[in-house]
């Protein structure tokens, strides 16, 4: 998978996690205490599965802009692009590698 592929891995996660960044917004404005629904930021584009998670939890997986939310087993629709750095009882956690990982970092909304 060449950088073409990298690329669009990278767009469709950033895509999903701008979604989520607006749903925790909106979550911490409401107020919103205990599971919040976020969706998979997989690099599958079909992919419609809802990940529950805390704000506190969220935050931990945004605290580094190369950190993506996946339910689990959906890491592998990355491919060389990502691996897993954390195991949840609810959720993965995977960080963006190579080119996929510089471009989620430079479209990351919290670098800006």
């Amino acid at each position: 998978m060449g950088d073409r592929t990298a690329e669009l891995v990278a767009r469709n996660d950033a895509t999903f996690r701008e979604a989520n960044e607006h749903i925790a917004e909106r979550a911490d404005a409401h107020g919103v205490d205990g599971l919040i629904p976020f969706i998979c930021e997989c690099a599958e584009e079909s992919c419609k599965e809802i990940v529950r998670l805390t704000s506190a939890e969220y935050e931990h997986v945004r605290s580094d802009g190369a950190h993506f939310l996946n339910a689990h087993g959906h890491v592998a629709a990355a491919g060389p692009h990502a691996h897993v750095v954390e195991e949840h009882d609810r959720y993965t956690i995977v960080q963006k590698v190579g080119h996929a990982g510089e471009i989620v970092r430079e479209l990351d909304p919290r670098d800006s």
